[in-house]
């Protein structure tokens, strides 16, 4: 206030101007930020909606996976198996199916 008394009505002048310019620009950034919100709203309405019970399976086939491989290693620590190779092949094939089952559930692909 004392700057406005100072220079009296043109100082008044002044400082609503630039307060008007404050509020100008201030709308013009509002209504930008609106228009990239309203953007970035549109982009997600966009993207395919996922399904909630095919991400679910696809993540428990990726988890059988790892099991049977974890399971497949601690059974080539017993000495009483007779036939390793036959666990390792069946293991292996199991793994590789249902990791790629679980990968094919739960694969987003960007931009579709």
């Amino acid at each position: 206030q004392k700057k406005t008394e100072t220079f009296g009505s043109f100082g008044r002048f002044a400082y609503l101007c630039n307060m008007n310019a404050r509020r100008d620009k201030q709308k013009q950034q509002r209504s930008q930020l609106n228009s990239q919100l309203e953007a970035a709203q549109q982009q997600q309405k966009d993207l395919p909606k996922s399904n909630a019970r095919q991400d679910r399976l696809g993540g428990y086939l990726v988890d059988v996976s790892k099991y049977v491989l974890t399971g497949v290693v601690i059974a080539s620590l017993f000495e009483d198996v007779t036939d390793k190779t036959i666990v390792y092949l069946i293991g292996i094939g199991i793994v590789v199916v249902t990791l790629w089952a679980g990968l094919k559930l739960t694969n987003k692909e960007k931009g579709k």
